[in-house]
């Protein structure tokens, strides 16, 4: 297993537990490049203030008792890249995101989900 396979897995996996165990904004931020991307189905968040934007409207929408029920579905990591999908109880059974880290940091990242009404 090559060290760009380990250093990837272990940032988007430090990047999940931040979110799931609602360590702040600081916390899932941590990961970033100052010049990183999301991007989501309605727009692009690029740079770390646009992105802390997506994250504290994201989790204000979900709320605790949502996020609490988090589930790791699958997570695969090919050198920079990885791919996880996710469901965060019935309201929400399918999300993906995908992720490109370098040098320790997340540089781009894809975010899309499903919800049920």
């Amino acid at each position: 297993m090559s060290t760009a396979v380990i250093d990837t897995e272990t940032i988007v996996r430090r990047h999940l537990q931040a979110f799931v165990q609602q360590q702040g904004l600081d916390a899932i931020l941590q990961d970033y490049a100052d010049d990183a991307c999301l991007l989501g189905e309605g727009r692009a968040y690029c740079g770390k203030a646009a992105i802390r934007g997506f994250f504290d409207q994201f989790i204000t929408e979900l709320g605790p008792q949502t996020i609490a029920q988090f589930k790791l579905r699958s997570l695969r990591v090919q050198d920079e890249l990885a791919y996880i999908t996710w469901s965060a109880g019935p309201r929400l059974p399918l999300g993906t995101d995908t992720f490109v880290v370098r040098q320790g940091r997340i540089v781009s990242q894809t975010f899309a989900l499903y919800a049920l009404a």
